[in-house]
């Protein structure tokens, strides 16, 4: 016998939980791909350090002469920009049961 306290089955999910996250297992993929993508692409930027003596006797990395390499000026934007790219999917998709909730 229902109480006339008891709410219905759908609104006392939404109400029995204290946090809820926007996002669902599918948006947290996504941002993970992307990060793998700009995190590639960040490494793939790194230059080989080649540590000279400087003035004062410190030590400082110097970018060497593979500075502007094939490697680090066209190769490595590709693999960030998709990863940027993909950031908006990743936080703009809407699972289905985000949209059946509403």
């Amino acid at each position: 016998m229902k109480r006339k306290t008891d709410k219905p089955e759908s609104k006392r999910r939404k109400a029995d939980c204290p946090w809820r996250c926007a996002f669902a297992w599918q948006n947290f993929a996504l941002t993970g791909v992307a990060i793998a993508f700009i995190v590639v692409g960040c490494l793939l930027m790194l230059p080989e350090t080649d540590v000279r003596n400087t003035v004062g006797g410190r030590y400082a990395p110097s970018p060497g002469p593979g500075a502007f390499d094939v490697r680090r000026i066209k190769v490595a934007p590709i693999p960030c920009f998709i990863g940027f790219a993909l950031m908006i999917p990743a936080i703009l998709v809407k699972n289905e049961r985000m949209k059946s909730e509403k």
